[in-house]
């Protein structure tokens, strides 16, 4: 899923009088920005990516292996739209860690946005299990209840949003992290012998309850932080942040919803597969940029903008492109310890497209955050490329090679127009 821990050490408030944004931060917290501490913060948030990197991977393998080919299709997609339902949601994370950095945690915050986040959740929440028909139609989906776990998974993860974020915004990186552990262990303890007993409909159920747990390691921490002024979030830094982190998602993502309306049950398999082979190289990164965006937030309002941006294009891209390329070097290897030898020899191909399309989004995801950091409206172009890619796949979608083809396009196209337009912008460090 993806998220952006960290941005709560970089403050940002609107200067009404000059419409300008403006640096909210004392000299040593902005020193922290830069310090190994920032590091040392992120360390739990990496251990807890990887851990549950690494488990996501064994959880598909092991319900590859139990499922049927259109059965695994059915759950991969319906698991990557709970994914899409709850990536808006990471920007309420981090505008809710924006005031706790400003504010402070209290108990009666933390009371006060349980009970806000669930009222204005609940009218989608309703929404989504009135319109579980339609969408269990649209993805070819053998039971309408697999659709309606969307809806509490909406709720779950507006929640667990709020909730990580005021904790991180005060520092409690260690809490958030173990929250992120607790959901794995649940999902690949219960939820597998969910998906076990009742196929697609219980390893949906075996997430939502990892998922469920995890809101609960950090609700009680919430809960417990004592007495405190009240938070105050901003409406409009939540819904510019969603929308942009929401295209950036939807960019990766919409090929597999696609491959699943188009291609026959079977088919679709395969492709769910590799695509999801191709989302875990993107995991670590997405930790990455957690540490990476306030870094070119400070190295922009500092003006030390080259190095901002070239140490964010190494750590975040330089170790997805290695392992990506490590992916489409032995495809089929992967592949086949993953969920059996030759389950999947048919998508050879397509999950060697996909781990290099994979591994080129990760400097996309960098560079639209360079242009989310300077308030530049190259943040918006993942939508554009999400637009391609439906227009593309719309009219070439005979086979999974042509719809992997038309994402790889539609990536190609939208990195070159981001270095085009965000590095003459960062390419010069200015010092006054």
């Amino acid at each position: 899923m993806w998220n952006e821990p960290v941005v709560s050490l970089e403050v940002f408030l609107r200067n009404p009088g000059h419409g300008r944004w403006v640096t909210a931060l004392t000299a040593p917290e902005r020193r922290s920005i830069r310090s190994s501490r920032l590091s040392r913060l992120a360390a739990p948030l990496f251990i807890a990516v990887m851990v549950q990197s690494a488990a996501n991977l064994l959880f598909h393998g092991v319900v590859g292996r139990t499922l049927n080919p259109a059965e695994y299709g059915a759950l991969g997609t319906v698991l990557a739209a709970m994914t899409l339902v709850a990536v808006p949601l990471s920007a309420l994370q981090t505008a809710s860690a924006r005031a706790a950095a400003v504010y402070g945690l209290s108990t009666s915050t933390a009371r006060r946005l349980l009970v806000r986040t669930t009222l204005y959740a609940a009218p989608v929440v309703l929404l989504l299990v009135l319109g579980a028909g339609p969408v269990a139609g649209f993805l070819h989906l053998d039971s309408t209840w697999d659709a309606v776990i969307l809806a509490p998974t909406l709720l779950v993860a507006a929640l667990i949003a709020v909730m990580r974020g005021l904790l991180l915004g005060v520092g409690r990186t260690g809490t958030v992290a173990s929250s992120y552990v607790v959901a794995t262990v649940i999902r690949m303890g219960p939820g597998l012998a969910l998906a076990a007993v009742a196929g697609v409909t219980g390893a949906l159920i075996g997430t939502l309850l990892g998922e469920l747990c995890g809101l609960l390691v950090v609700l009680l921490a919430a809960l417990r932080s004592g007495t405190g002024p009240l938070a105050v979030l901003s409406g409009g830094d939540y819904l510019r942040t969603g929308a942009v982190v929401s295209g950036l998602f939807l960019f990766t993502t919409v090929d597999l919803f696609l491959a699943r309306h188009f291609l026959p049950n079977t088919v679709s398999g395969g492709y769910v597969a590799a695509a999801t082979i191709g989302k875990t190289i993107l995991a670590l990164p997405a930790a990455a940029i957690a540490v990476a965006y306030p870094k070119l937030v400070a190295g922009w309002v500092d003006q030390n903008r080259s190095s901002a941006l070239r140490s964010s294009l190494l750590v975040v891209g330089v170790p997805a492109v290695f392992v990506a390329f490590v992916v489409a070097a032995v495809p089929g290897l992967v592949l086949g310890a993953l969920y059996g030898p030759g389950t999947y020899a048919d998508a050879i191909a397509v999950t060697r497209v996909l781990a290099i399309v994979a591994g080129l989004s990760a400097f996309v995801s960098v560079l639209v955050h360079a242009g989310l950091a300077r308030h530049h409206w190259t943040a918006w172009l993942p939508w554009a490329g999400a637009t391609i890619e439906i227009v593309v796949i719309g009219l070439w979608h005979s086979s999974a090679e042509q719809i992997a083809a038309g994402s790889a396009a539609a990536g190609f196209v939208i990195l070159v127009a981001l270095v085009a337009l965000e590095a003459p912008a960062w390419r010069k460090s200015v010092h006054a």
